[in-house]
């Protein structure tokens, strides 16, 4: 127990204790994938990020209609090089060591104490299957939540420091977040609050130009993109997709839309199974009404598809005003319907810690669809308007490379297609390491029991900011890190699905609330000490 103890607490060579427990997980938990089964992780997602790097590799101006620039970006600098989905994968995976050991560092230098609990706790978010699995997939997931935790990271560093050129380096951060997926949108919140504090702090201009003018440059050099080749000055004008995924089971025909909007309305109606419709207008039960929503949601693209029709000249950027109109009519006839959306939205949000998910399965389940079903490839063929992007001259394109890598695929050793088409990953001593390791982490790891001490560092940092007057600032920063958690919920549960692959990215929040609860313990300690010496 001393031994322990002195070895989590004592303050020495942290950073080095951390970084060698958290390199024996990270290795751990990735050698399965990187020597024996490197399957290809897509989704429908995946085509619109590889179209814009397409048109980047091909010096022609991209358009941003459907995704931001950060990831395809990140994709075209990468297949400059190597054209192919596993050197993606590689590459975020290196991405996500970096993370780690950057994060690390900064825990050493700002909270040396307790630098190898974070440590753990950093270990044990980013060893979950989930991190794993997106980790290694061709979706923005993959550089996202690294990108999200170093911008929480420098935000703490900028904090504890004090220095305006941290403060700079959060806010390039959260804007580079952005560029990456809008959802980092509720980064805006947290800036809200901290400039509260600096309020509070009485600090001087300096400090809110280091913390509002980087992003603020970086966000408009973005719309201003986005207006001269869409004529829309927007971070993304694909946010509409999204809130008529939200509106797709009460939305309705009026006589004030033209009459090609109400027919793409109705078609989208009639593909929708009736008792769907009936159980949200007559319904309460929080489960099934989240079941009925995400089952749903996906159709948000049949009824843009629908607007678009047979011309493929039209641009998404040509229906986006319809699908908005629509949307927010829906939201204004039902907003009993909507506030059911939402509510039952955030509880499952907070519910997805509790979900367990099986690495190897969602492997072979990848392998199979991709592979074996080429089920991107069928959509291809469709030569439907399918997320891809408003230039359907990439199809082809995508096709080819798609092939490309099925033929790859096909070829992996430690991979067996049955003739039933059933999908089997051969057993490796690496592989059963692994899966004894996700046994453990599913009992012990992932379940919302957690939340406990969410709820009590949120609980505690609160108290602490009233009894000092906003001044203690691992107070404010364990605040921080909680709206982190709190705010994507908000944001996710108004106008998206609460799937687990939205909610994990922000997961981090909750473990690490074990170590904040030990820092702010510390807190009322000093405090408490202070008063009776008064």
């Amino acid at each position: 127990m001393k031994f322990l103890r002195k070895f989590f607490f004592d303050g020495r060579n942290t950073f080095l204790k951390g970084s060698l427990i958290f390199l024996f997980f990270f290795l751990l938990t990735r050698l399965p994938y990187l020597f024996y089964y490197p399957v290809n992780i897509l989704s429908n997602d995946s085509a619109s990020y590889i179209s814009a790097a397409f048109s980047i590799l091909n010096s022609v101006t991209p358009l941003f209609d459907i995704r931001t620039p950060g990831y395809p970006v990140f994709l075209a600098k990468i297949w400059y090089f190597s054209e192919s989905i596993f050197t993606v994968s590689l590459m975020q995976i290196i991405f996500s060591l970096f993370t780690g050991i950057l994060l690390i560092f900064i825990f050493s230098a700002v909270y040396k104490k307790y630098a190898v609990v974070f440590a753990c706790f950093l270990t044990v978010y980013m060893t979950s299957s989930y991190f794993l699995i997106l980790e290694s997939a061709l979706l923005t997931e993959g550089i996202f939540t690294n990108v999200l935790l170093i911008c929480a990271a420098l935000m703490i560093l900028s904090l504890k420091r004090d220095r305006n050129v941290y403060m700079v380096l959060f806010s390039v951060s959260a804007a580079v977040l952005i560029f990456i997926r809008p959802a980092g949108m509720f980064f805006f919140g947290i800036m809200i609050l901290m400039i509260i504090y600096f309020i509070i702090k009485k600090y001087g201009v300096l400090k809110y130009i280091s913390l509002i003018i980087p992003v603020s440059v970086m966000i408009t050099g973005l719309c201003i993109y986005n207006y001269s080749t869409l004529g829309k000055f927007t971070i993304t004008p694909f946010g509409e997709a999204n809130l008529a995924g939200v509106t797709i089971l009460f939305m309705e025909t009026s006589d004030e839309y033209p009459g090609f909007v109400n027919q793409a309305i109705q078609q989208t109606l009639d593909s929708i199974p009736r008792k769907d419709k009936s159980y949200i207008r007559n319904s309460f039960g929080i489960t099934k009404l989240f079941s009925v929503f995400k089952d749903n949601f996906h159709r948000q693209l049949q009824f843009a598809g629908n607007l678009m029709g047979e011309d493929t000249l039209k641009k998404y950027t040509d229906i986006q005003p319809h699908m908005r109109m629509v949307s927010l009519d829906a939201i204004k006839k039902h907003p009993d319907i909507y506030a059911k959306f939402f509510i039952s939205n955030f509880i499952y949000f907070f519910r997805n810690l509790g979900i367990e998910v099986k690495y190897f399965d969602q492997l072979m389940y990848n392998y199979k669809r991709n592979i074996v079903d080429k089920r991107y490839i069928t959509e291809l063929d469709k030569k439907k308007w399918l997320q891809i992007s408003s230039d359907r001259s990439m199809n082809e394109e995508i096709k080819k490379f798609l092939q490309k890598e099925i033929n790859l695929q096909e070829q992996l050793n430690y991979i067996i297609v049955t003739d039933s088409g059933e999908v089997i990953a051969q057993e490796t001593v690496l592989k059963n390491i692994y899966e004894l390791y996700e046994s453990f982490y599913n009992i012990f790891l992932r379940n919302t029991v957690w939340y406990l001490t969410f709820f009590a560092m949120f609980l505690f940092s609160v108290y602490l900011l009233f009894k000092t007057g906003f001044k203690n600032t691992d107070a404010v920063i364990a605040f921080l890190i909680c709206m982190i958690f709190l705010a994507k919920a908000l944001m996710v549960s108004l106008v998206e699905s609460s799937l687990e692959r939205y909610s994990y990215t922000v997961e981090f929040a909750v473990y690490f609330s074990v170590p904040f609860l030990l820092i702010l313990t510390d807190n009322y300690k000093i405090l408490k000490s202070n008063s009776k010496k008064v």
